[in-house]
């Protein structure tokens, strides 16, 4: 092989990898999101009209960093063949640096996991108008009074 077969080969292939391993910018302004959600069962600083909710901390990328609040509607048993996990629903806020999302959380839970889809329905400031979705899964601690969960998904900015 020749210097110039070789230089002509890196000419096609480089740019491909670097495409192929930047990070995640989507048309239509959607980034992929990730971040590390660590929360605490609670029953003060709930939003009213709430007697408990979880209270946590987010540490992500593209400004998914700030406190969060999810306050539980719903909660219903799963089928016998699934004992133990019930599904729930409820509304999920996250206040962060540059404004607020709020997101519809619909999920599944037992004693020892959670796993939830978080679709998200406003947002103020910075991410007024947003749209989006986040995977959230995880393990529960403390009798189920503290959880940590993997944040995955993708935010779309008008």
């Amino acid at each position: 092989m020749t210097v110039a077969s070789v230089t002509k080969a890196l000419a096609v292939v480089v740019p491909v990898c670097v495409l192929a391993f930047a990070p995640v910018a989507w048309a239509d302004g959607c980034k992929e999101f990730h971040a590390d959600l660590v929360e605490h069962k609670s029953t003060q600083g709930c939003l009213n009209p709430a007697r408990s909710c979880f209270l946590g901390e987010v540490d992500g990328n593209h400004g998914l960093r700030g406190v969060t609040h999810f306050q539980g509607e719903e909660v219903r048993a799963l089928p016998p063949g699934s004992p133990g996990w019930v599904s729930y629903s409820g509304f999920f806020h996250y206040t962060l640096e540059k404004g607020t999302l709020v997101a519809r959380e619909t999920g599944i839970t037992n004693a020892s996991f959670v796993t939830a889809h978080h679709q998200i329905v406003d947002g103020t400031g910075a991410f007024a108008g947003a749209t989006g979705y986040f995977f959230v899964s995880g393990v529960k601690f403390d009798n189920g009074d503290t959880i940590f969960t993997r944040v995955t998904g993708e935010l779309c900015m008008p």
